[in-house]
Formats: structure tokens, C-alpha cells, sequence
């Protein structure tokens, strides 16, 4: 567990790191606490990469993201992550990609990107490495296997599954008798367990056993419940944290409009009013400057996945707010994952959250999704909960309950 915990304190510095041309192996290793010569051997076989190979594969992982993201011309990209010319960088991401930067570009300025395709590039490699018995399954054989056994409870996770990436991981014969989905973010590592049975999760939750690893498990069963069948297998559940994910199945809503308001989707020329908009804002929006290179991508560039859509919100002809909505696709299944909505200070009410909210439901029905609510949480802004009413208050029906458990094995 050690080396692992190293392992990633080298990882992250790595990644922090690329735009620095005079990184050396010596000083990857010093601020990880290894040597030298045993750091490489080590840092192989938790990653399949050696150190510096991986340091080359962030830094044109990068520079693949700016190259989609971004309208900086190639040299500047380079220099962003530590190349010092452009044939040098030509060659280095041709190798990496097959092709090269520009026609890296010209061939995916058209398909959005997703967190998965530039991160969680290790974590398979380095707890299969860690924890010997765990074996990968395939994703896509998961996402079928979620959306065949309950599409409306586990149409969410299959989803994010193709956006998050990450692996799923299993011992035993097969996935389907417990799994764990895995993704990695800045504070360590998130292990959802699929599994419907308690003496299969407490085995996971054994394996898991340490500060880098947050447990969540999918479960209706009330508190009481669970405290005492993890007991039957060995596991003291000290706290459960609780987030409830709802999903609208109903007839649209055909909201009517509060006296003098009306809403429209908005398009990337639009951009200007949404500046306007945040600065007249207290707590500025900082997804604004995201979601305008969203609207340009697909309404400038023509990508047809791009998975936000903004409403404008307006009273008379002045725009008072905005909602988002954001769509997810796996295999063919499209959701819309929350509705956040946020408005100029003092025009919030609970008439126009709660118009806003069926609003914008309406159009992702329209949009061939299955509107969902991740969002009911207690952590959660105010703002970003829609005033102060829940979502099954409309209609919107329980579908799953993510339950982040404490615990000590006894």
C-alpha cells in the first residue's frame, strides 16, 4: 500500500508538471520519497508505463484536450507542455496518435470531449496490481448488462460509465454477481459497488479498506438495515451519507409562464448575453466561459454531440437567468443528468424555480432523454436544488440511492 500511495503522489506531480521542459526523473523521484533506480522499476509495474514515458503521455494528452478545446495554433500548444519546437512536438504526438496535431484537430473539433478519454488512465493497471484477485471487465458488455437488468435505476451510472471512464472491477467468475466502478479524482479514489448482494459488498469494502478509497454502495434498504447486515459479514458501518438520484418518466408538464416571463434555448451568439448576465451576479457562474465554447462547437462547428444545452430565462426582454441541462449517452440510452439554475440576485422565487424546473424537463423530453435528478443532496447550493422544493414534489419518481458508508472492518 505504500508504493501504491507513492505511486500516486508521483502521478499527480507528473500532471502538474508538463509544461515544464527540464523535468527529470531524479527530482519525480525525490518529491515521491523514492530513489532513483528502484522508483522506475516501481512506478512500471503499478502503471505499465515508465516514468518518463508517462510524463510524455500527459503532456500530449494535454495537448490532444487543447487541441479540441482551444484555438491556439500548434506552436503554442507545444511550448504549453514542454516541447520546444514543432517538429519535435509533430513527432512525439504522431507517435502517440497516429496522426498528426493538425489533423488531429481537424478530425475531432467536431466530437466533444469526455473526462474519460484523457484521465483514470491507470487506475485499472494499478489496483489490479495491488489487489491480485480483481479482475477488469469489459464496459461495454457492463453498460449492456445495467441497462438490460434496470435501465431507469442504473441508466445513470451506465451513462456516466462513457463520460467518467474508469474501469470495472470484479473477483470471482463473473461481473454480474458484484462488480466495482472505479474513477479516480483529486481526493482519491471513488469505488461505486453494483452488487445486490451484502456478503459480496462487505468483500469489496474489506479490500478497499483505507483513506484512498470512498465507498459508495446502491442500496433502498433504511439505515438500520444496512448497519446490520454489513455487521453479519464483518464490517461496523459508522456513518451513511445518503444521495438520492430521481427520474421523470410522466407526461410533459406544459408549464404556463409566471406573468411576464418567457424562456428560449440559446445559441453561441448569445455569448455576449450570458457575460452580461454573470456579471451582474454576486457569486459568479465559472462554467460560463465552458458552456460558450459548448455553444460554439455546436452551433459554429456543427458537433452533434455536444451534451449541454442553456435556456435563457427572461422577464419582459431582460434575461434574469439560466438554466442547463446536460445530456449523457450509453448505447443508444440518452439521459439529462441534473437541471441547474441560477438567476440575478433577487429575482430568485420558488414560482420561477419551480416553472424553470418543468421547462426545462419538457425540453429534454422533447430531446429524446430521460430526465434525471442527481442532485438532492444536503452539500448541495441552494441554488442548485431549484429553491427549496424536491423533485418527486413534480412527479419525478425515486430511482436510486447512493449511500457513501464509514466504516471499520471488525
Amino acid at each position: 500500500m505504500e508504493n501504491s500511495e507513492l505511486v500516486t503522489k508521483a502521478l499527480r506531480y507528473i500532471c502538474s508538471q508538463t509544461g515544464n521542459s527540464e523535468l527529470t526523473i531524479e527530482e519525480i523521484a525525490e518529491h515521491a520519497g523514492f530513489s532513483t533506480d528502484y522508483f522506475n522499476r516501481i512506478f512500471l509495474a503499478h502503471t505499465g508505463f515508465n516514468v518518463m514515458e508517462y510524463l510524455r503521455f500527459c503532456r500530449l494528452k494535454n495537448a490532444a484536450i487543447q487541441l479540441r478545446n482551444t484555438g491556439d495554433n500548434v506552436l503554442d500548444i507545444a511550448l504549453k507542455n514542454g516541447y520546444e519546437s514543432h517538429e519535435s512536438f509533430t513527432r512525439a504526438f504522431k507517435k502517440q496518435y497516429g496522426i498528426s496535431p493538425v489533423e488531429y484537430r481537424k478530425k475531432y473539433i467536431k466530437i466533444q470531449p469526455r473526462y474519460g478519454e484523457y484521465h483514470n488512465d491507470t487506475v485499472c493497471k494499478r489496483l489490479t496490481h495491488e489487489f491480485g484477485d480483481l479482475k477488469p471487465a469489459d464496459r461495454d458488455d457492463v453498460i449492456d448488462w445495467l441497462l438490460e437488468k434496470d435501465a431507469i435505476k442504473y441508466g445513470y451510472t451506465a451513462a456516466s460509465l462513457i463520460v467518467n471512464g474508469g474501469p470495472v472491477l470484479y473477483t470471482g467468475d463473473d461481473f454480474r454477481n458484484g462488480c466495482v466502478w472505479v474513477t479516480e479524482w483529486s481526493d482519491g479514489f471513488e469505488c461505486d459497488i453494483i452488487c445486490d448482494d451484502y456478503e459480496k459488498a462487505a468483500e469489496y469494502m474489506k479490500l478497499f479498506d483505507d483513506d484512498r478509497f470512498r465507498i459508495v454502495f446502491f442500496t433502498f434498504d433504511n439505515d438500520e438495515t444496512i448497519v446490520g447486515k454489513f455487521a453479519e459479514h464483518g464490517i461496523e458501518v459508522t456513518s451513511i451519507d445518503r444521495a438520492y438520484e430521481n427520474v421523470y418518466i410522466g407526461d410533459p408538464f406544459d408549464a404556463e409562464a409566471p406573468q411576464g416571463i418567457y424562456m428560449r434555448e440559446l445559441k453561441y451568439e448569445d455569448a455576449d448575453m450570458l457575460n452580461r448576465l454573470n456579471e451582474k451576479r454576486s457569486k459568479k457562474m465559472q462554467m460560463i466561459n465552458g458552456l460558450i465554447n459548448v455553444m460554439h462547437q455546436r452551433d459554429v462547428l456543427g458537433v452533434e454531440d455536444c451534451m449541454e444545452f442553456c435556456f435563457g430565462i427572461f422577464r419582459d426582454s431582460v434575461m434574469i437567468g439560466l438554466s442547463i441541462a446536460s445530456l449523457q449517452n450509453a448505447h443508444g440510452f440518452t439521459i439529462n443528468n441534473c437541471i441547474y439554475t441560477y438567476f440575478i440576485d433577487g429575482y430568485e422565487s420558488e414560482d420561477l424555480y419551480v416553472y424553470t424546473y418543468k421547462y426545462v424537463t419538457d425540453r429534454v423530453l422533447e430531446k429524446g432523454a430521460l430526465p434525471f435528478d442527481d442532485v438532492q443532496t444536503s452539500h448541495t447550493a441552494p441554488e442548485h436544488r431549484f429553491g427549496k422544493f424536491n423533485s418527486v414534489d413534480l412527479g419525478y419518481k425515486l430511482s436510486l440511492c447512493r449511500c457513501e458508508l464509514k466504516y471499520r472492518v471488525k
